[in-house]
């Protein structure tokens, strides 16, 4: 009696955790349902640009948002702790092929890289609920609806009724690739706009989060808000509105690509950056045009050296030694950590800022979030071919330009920044700490080739 009676409960209660089980597969299997038809949403291409540009906005702004509201509790993020859904996974706009994928005769058959091993590019991971805790202000002062429609530039009205622009386009680095006279050269066409605080803008990589007064001064910057930084963006002529449907405002901060001022302080608990320039810019204006430019690393670490002197004594011997002392600390993080980990670490020296010329390690970032709205273009193809290399820049900024007129200006036209008399009397760095420096950046060389497809980064 007692052994039917057992033997009934436990049936029924089997039978009611079957029961359970099944409902809660059913649920689940239509929640991935709804959230794939969700991610699966396209902008309709027969809509207009506008109405697209405040569709993409408001869909990527609302995904960051959720996200934060979802996993984040405290006003400002410390740490994140273990009930948290911590690590976002970007995922890459393109179609680009991983690094594995690309066999080395893609690149060159010839070149004498051909047959180094392919370097692991991982996938990044980010904590972008940090972003979002770092950007209340930002947030706060955004349009809700949207961007104007008739403005090529990003700009809407405030609340208050105030007028601000947002750049339409970034020239985002390098240091010492030629981006002052790219910027200068630009400047010719009527469509490009200078903002009124200037060329260089440092909002992103540096006064948005405060940083120290500067290396040889004492003191901190206090923080600059979002909305003093669209005061300075903003045109207040007349002519800017007139041509509202063509005029591109252009900010030209060469280390918007890779400085990311004070990261290890403010999240100690992290070993590279939880979010970067790339992934605000993306959340803020996810439509802007980003322009690269970078030049063989070797010759650039050796321009950088001299350039940013700091009222110290620099010649070839002191920047043997230099470089020798950074590669072996690069190499030494590398046993202990990831790539860009290390390209990211707050112990690289600012004298000698050996992985700045890493580019695969921060235009990653740029291609997974601005995908095609990303152009990167080298310092030695500009050289050799101004004219084509500005049209292709003109052309990916969608404003015509007459090549004659642009000839004509570019034969009277002379190099912005070029090398200065003092810098060039110290001449060229030895030859032993080209070979050397030339050997640590071919593997990377090769791997920025293969990620972006092109054999002109193998230099």
């Amino acid at each position: 009696m007692l052994s039917r009676i057992f033997s009934s409960h436990y049936s029924t209660r089997i039978g009611i955790l079957t029961l359970v089980l099944v409902s809660t597969l059913a649920y689940y299997s239509l929640l991935q349902k709804s959230n794939e038809s969700s991610c699966m949403m396209q902008v309709d291409p027969r809509r207009s640009s506008s109405e697209n540009k405040t569709e993409i906005l408001s869909k990527n702004r609302t995904k960051h948002l959720l996200e934060v509201n979802l996993t984040v509790e405290d006003k400002v993020v410390t740490k994140p702790s273990s009930d948290l859904v911590s690590v976002v996974q970007t995922q890459s706009p393109t179609t680009s092929k991983p690094l594995s994928d690309i066999p080395p005769d893609n690149i060159s058959s010839t070149s004498p890289y051909s047959d180094l091993p392919v370097l692991e590019l991982k996938p990044q991971e980010k904590y972008l609920p940090a972003m979002i805790k770092e950007s209340d202000d930002i947030i706060s002062l955004l349009p809700n609806q949207g961007f104007l429609p008739d403005y090529k530039s990003f700009c809407w009205n405030d609340l208050r009724g105030t007028f601000r622009c947002l750049p339409g386009a970034y020239i985002a680095g390098v240091l010492k690739c030629g981006t002052t006279d790219l910027y200068a050269k630009l400047e010719w066409h009527p469509d490009i706009v200078r903002p009124p605080a200037g060329k260089e803008n440092m909002y992103w990589p540096r006064s948005r989060v405060g940083r120290k007064a500067g290396l040889t001064q004492e003191g901190h910057r206090p923080k600059e808000t979002f909305e003093v930084y669209t005061d300075r963006m903003t045109p207040d002529d007349m002519k800017f509105r007139s041509n509202k449907d063509r005029a591109v405002i252009l900010d030209g901060t060469p280390v918007l690509l890779e400085e990311h001022i004070g990261w290890g302080r403010r999240f100690p608990w992290a070993n590279q950056p939880p979010y970067t320039n790339a992934d605000l810019l993306h959340f803020v204006s996810p439509q802007a045009k980003i322009i690269a430019m970078v030049r063989d690393p070797t010759e650039r670490l050796w321009s950088d050296y001299l350039y940013f002197r700091n009222g110290e004594t620099r010649n070839p011997e002191t920047f043997d030694k230099g470089v020798e002392d950074e590669i072996t600390r690069f190499e030494n993080c590398l046993q202990g950590d990831d790539l860009r980990s290390c390209c990211f670490s707050e112990q690289n020296s600012i004298k000698i800022q050996l992985s700045l010329g890493i580019y695969v390690c921060f235009i990653q970032d740029w291609v997974e979030n601005f995908g095609e709205n990303l152009l990167v273009i080298t310092l030695e193809e500009y050289s050799l071919h101004m004219a084509g290399t500005l049209k292709r820049v003109f052309d990916f900024l969608e404003m015509g330009v007459d090549i004659e007129r642009l000839e004509t200006f570019l034969e009277g036209s002379q190099r912005e920044n070029a090398r200065r008399e003092k810098d060039i009397l110290q001449g060229e760095m030895l030859e032993r700490t080209k070979i050397r420096l030339q050997e640590f950046y071919q593997p990377y060389n090769v791997m920025l080739a293969r990620y972006l497809q092109d054999k002109k980064f193998l230099f």
